[in-house]
């Protein structure tokens, strides 16, 4: 979420309340994003949901409209690894699933602190494998994910490379968080206590998420990967938030390594402004390309 400057000000309860990193306020954080997203998204009217289980993991299938020759859409949400599930992003997905013209998979993957890494590539692993295993052609499959569900799209690419398994067709990656061990590299959010409070919080999900191990581990921090040999990817940022410079140096190092790897940077200060699409004619602007660079690895 993007937060408004206070113009030197103190920052309001709601914000105190979002990035404060005392682990009594986690499950606050994650009930306010709830209550947030209903507020500000809607799932498109023809979309179909059917809820089912992955590996005994809650998942749901977003259908509604044609898709060609099985293609599929694989979607890991954002939320700092701490928060966030498939109700907070169920639009979101279902969105760019339609742009798309592609069945969609949500999954609630296991979240830190309960679960840190590696639980939740682990359960990208599975949903992927999952796929395939109902007899979608990996090229009829494509990844997507915004905030720290973007970093993780990044991570399972990885994952899928060393493991020597089929890759998909393409990810598409909004604003993600690929740089656990470097945070807030961008040096922005300078003016107000809002840029104090994100990065103390940003530090510190990246501890209860590693929870010890290693944060340049690729897997953990794609920035480090090696990206040789990866589908193509697209990766949009907005040019004030805190994560530009993830997405920047995430690119220029898949590109260094012969990826054909693209980088939007939108005027914007809003992180993952796709989710306001709704509301807002940059966000919808944004997901369609999004949604069109996905469908164009797939036909």
């Amino acid at each position: 979420m993007a937060a408004r400057s206070t113009g030197g000000k103190k920052p309001n309860i709601l914000l105190r309340s979002m990035f404060n990193n005392s682990p009594q306020s986690l499950w606050f954080q994650r009930f306010m994003l709830d209550g947030i997203v209903k507020t500000l998204g809607s799932t498109p009217k023809k979309a179909k949901i059917i809820k089912t289980r992955i590996e005994g993991m809650p998942a749901e299938i977003i259908t509604g409209w044609a898709q060609p020759d099985g293609r599929t859409l694989l979607y890991l949400h954002g939320g700092a690894y701490l928060m966030g599930s498939i109700s907070t992003h169920r639009p979101l997905a279902s969105a760019l699933c339609r742009i798309t013209s592609a069945r969609g998979v949500i999954i609630d993957y296991r979240l830190a602190p309960e679960h840190p890494f590696p639980a939740a590539l682990e359960d990208a692993l599975l949903a992927y494998g999952a796929i395939l295993a109902s007899g979608v052609k990996p090229e009829k499959i494509v990844i997507a994910g915004d905030s720290a569900g973007g970093g993780l799209t990044l991570a399972l690419l990885l994952a899928l490379k060393q493991k020597g398994l089929p890759l998909p067709a393409g990810a598409y990656c909004m604003s993600p968080w690929t740089n656990l061990y470097e945070c807030n590299k961008s040096g922005h959010f300078h003016r107000t206590g809002v840029k104090h409070r994100q990065d103390r919080y940003v530090r510190y999900a990246s501890d209860l998420y590693a929870a010890g191990s290693d944060k340049k581990n690729p897997l953990i921090s794609p920035a480090y990967g090696d990206y040789a040999g990866l589908p193509p990817i697209l990766v949009q940022a907005a040019k004030g938030e805190l994560l530009r410079c993830d997405a920047r140096e995430t690119v220029e190092r898949a590109r260094a390594h012969g990826v054909d790897a693209a980088l939007e940077i939108y005027n914007s200060r809003v992180h993952v402004l796709q989710g306001l699409a709704g509301r807002s004619g940059l966000g919808r602007s944004l997901l369609i390309r999004g949604g069109r660079f996905l469908a164009d690895r797939l036909d």
